[in-house]
């Protein structure tokens, strides 16, 4: 958590006293697809704010577009659309994605500062598709099956997750909300941070 909040303060400090929106991306139905949301619901700005807790950010917005098989709706139009409602600087997105290797399944944290593309190419968020920068945060949930098998048969479109995929997406979504909390509110050390998500969670606040 402590190294991800290092790296995100590099990549988002040019926009420090602007308006960041955080984009949880992905399907909450879809166990694999669910990391962006749950992320997102675990990063509260307003009951942070009722804390008194200093920002680096004139405002935080954080918001899940959802899919457009669900709200017929590209990502990039609803994200493009609120973006330019509250004059957003700089869009964080949070998504799951795929791997190619099977030791970075679910144990590894991917930052990018060129946006992000689903592997089915639903959504491009970035700054030539939104009109501003966008920094992304990916893990990795599945990985082809044509990649762990050495047959020439298999579905190159089939996928596999690990049967645990629910706490894995769980303990990700933490660590990536508790690191976006913290980057956001400098003031908040982890401990502070993993219990107001735990309040956040059981809606205790």
């Amino acid at each position: 958590c402590a190294c991800l909040v290092d790296q995100l303060r590099q990549l988002l400090a040019p926009y420090f006293g602007k308006t960041l929106l955080v984009c949880g991306i992905g399907n909450q139905a879809v166990p694999h697809d669910a990391l962006g949301p749950e992320a997102a619901r675990r990063i509260r700005p307003e009951a942070y704010k009722a804390f008194s807790a200093r920002s680096d950010f004139e405002q935080i917005a954080v918001i899940c577009p959802g899919v457009k098989a669900l709200t017929n709706l590209s990502s990039e139009t609803t994200v493009a659309s609120i973006a330019a409602a509250i004059d957003a600087a700089c869009i964080l997105t949070i998504d799951a994605c795929a791997c190619k290797e099977v030791e970075r399944l679910c144990s590894t944290i991917q930052l990018s500062s060129s946006g992000m593309q689903t592997y089915w190419g639903t959504a491009n968020l970035s700054e030539s598709t939104l009109g501003i920068p966008v920094v992304s945060i990916a893990v990795p949930t599945a990985i082809r099956m044509a990649d762990l098998s050495t047959k020439k048969n298999v579905d190159p479109e089939q996928f596999l997750t690990p049967v645990n995929i629910v706490n894995a997406i769980n303990a990700a979504a933490f660590v990536i909300a508790c690191a976006i909390t913290q980057m956001v509110y400098p003031e908040l050390d982890f401990e502070s941070c993993k219990q107001y998500i735990s309040f956040f969670l059981y809606d205790v606040v």
